[in-house]
């Protein structure tokens, strides 16, 4: 009995392990700050600024137990989730005047976006437009992230 205990906490906790892993799998790899547009939630075009400067252009490269990249999107301490959100949740509910246009205007395809949670302590999730195309919302912009090509 006991073997058959601790070996079935084995699995558990290796299944846990791998679905952690596998949740980031669509988004795992190399990325390019490629642009930034201002916000539908923002007031005002944001002026540029050294956190923007700090971003576009650098590499984001989302791996098994970190994020490295600029200061701002990087993490050492995370917990891969990857969820499907519907236009209203998109960039922690920001698009509040009408979610479903605003998201097709950002170029989101009506019905759920893929969306990785990491856990960080920026709380930036990351929200999958197609297979290359990645973006994230920060201080009155919305960031694309361009897959690297290999």
């Amino acid at each position: 009995m006991r073997v058959a205990y601790l070996s079935l906490s084995v699995l558990v906790t290796l299944g846990l392990a791998s679905t952690a892993v596998r949740a980031q799998e669509a988004f795992a790899g190399g990325w390019t700050v490629a642009k930034a547009d201002q916000a539908p939630w923002a007031g005002s075009a944001p002026k540029p600024d050294a956190e923007l400067r700090g971003l576009l252009g650098k590499p984001v490269s989302f791996l098994k137990t970190r994020i490295d990249g600029p200061q701002a999107l990087r993490c050492i301490k995370l917990k891969y989730e990857v969820k499907d959100y519907t236009a209203d949740m998109l960039f922690q509910g920001a698009l509040n005047k009408d979610p479903e246009q605003e998201a097709k205007a950002l170029g989101f395809k009506a019905g759920p976006v893929k969306t990785l949670e990491t856990g960080c302590g920026n709380e930036i999730d990351y929200h999958m437009v197609d297979a290359d195309t990645v973006l994230f919302g920060l201080n009155d912009r919305v960031y694309t992230l361009a897959r690297k090509k290999p």
